[in-house]
């Protein structure tokens, strides 16, 4: 068997049987994310507001791309190959959904920096209003920008009854391929890792400073709040922390196929070589969106407040089904 026809049948049992597992695991992380970060001990936090935000970006998207990506590649099914306003409408959404989540992240990232910011000018500067006016702000922009994709997306014949729905050949394609490496691959994941390093290196200052200090506390943030907010505000840090790592895992492959195909364009290749990279490709796209799917357990993990509030909801819902 050939290294293509090895990777053509990885992949389409991959996307068969693991891609609808993955939507399944993605679509129960969403959702009790949802439901621990919408109790009223969690949800006025900005941060909070953020990642409820994320959530419900990461329950749209699995119902759209990988979902799409399922249906082709597992089980041989393409609508959009047969209907050019559902073509240009998936690419549109995919771009939009993408997008909005990496911006929630960040903000969310930003917020965790200015809330332990030694200065206190600094940390008033994280709000609930301010919070919730930069996700509608942001989301609008990125629906507005994406237009472009309802435009020159197409619907491309490439052999006898074989149509393929994707961008225009030529310069827009090449315009995207340097878009999507920018704006998906490197942007997001160097500001979540500056804003994130900077966090860090917050809450070694105000330890620091407690130490020198000679305060007894054991609150690893001090920000001249109740020690129940202060709680809340270092668990909220460490799951988006791990959500940060796991984000840049998980979109990095997609970065680094991007810039082998463009350092590789005008090289000769086979059809075979076309064929490998066009899987490679797939197989990138699926492990793309595990981190779409993982962030609830990744919290169970590692919050204690988030497994707290959890396994109370679970309690009292068992307590309510056996009325």
């Amino acid at each position: 068997m050939s290294i293509a026809a090895f990777l053509a049948a990885f992949q389409q049992n991959l996307f068969k049987y693991g891609g609808p597992i993955l939507i399944a695991i993605g679509t129960i992380s969403c959702f009790l994310n949802l439901l621990v970060f919408t109790q009223s001990t969690l949800r006025k936090n900005p941060c909070t507001i953020c990642l409820i935000a994320v959530n419900i970006v990461n329950l749209a998207t699995f119902y759209t791309t990988p979902l799409s990506l399922v249906l082709s590649s597992g089980y041989d099914i393409d609508p959009s190959a047969n209907s050019l306003e559902l073509c240009r409408f998936r690419f549109y959404i995919g771009f939009v959904l993408t997008c909005w989540e990496s911006s929630c992240l960040i903000l969310a990232s930003i917020d965790r920096t200015l809330v332990t910011s030694p200065n206190a000018n600094t940390r008033k500067h994280s709000t609930r209003r301010l919070a919730i006016t930069s996700i509608m702000c942001i989301c609008l922009f990125w629906a507005m920008f994406h237009i472009h994709t309802l435009i020159h997306v197409q619907i491309i014949p490439y052999g006898p009854n074989f149509f393929v729905c994707y961008y225009e050949p030529g310069a827009y394609t090449t315009f995207i391929t340097y878009y999507s490496l920018l704006l998906n691959g490197v942007i997001p994941p160097l500001l979540m890792f500056i804003f994130g390093c900077w966090t860090v290196q917050n809450i070694r200052k105000v330890r620091h400073a407690t130490r020198q200090s000679g305060s007894t506390h054991s609150a690893v943030v001090v920000i001249g709040r109740p020690q129940i907010f202060q709680s809340k505000d270092q668990q909220l840090i460490r799951m988006l922390l791990v959500e940060i790592v796991t984000y840049i895992l998980c979109k990095s492959p997609v970065a680094i196929f991007y810039i082998y195909q463009e350092a590789t364009r005008y090289n000769g290749k086979n059809t075979e070589q076309q064929l490998i990279e066009q899987y490679v490709s797939s197989l990138t796209y699926f492990v793309y969106f595990i981190e779409n799917a993982v962030s609830c357990y990744t919290n169970i993990l590692v919050s204690k407040t988030f497994r707290a509030e959890l396994k109370r909801m679970l309690f009292n819902a068992r307590q309510l089904s056996c009325r």
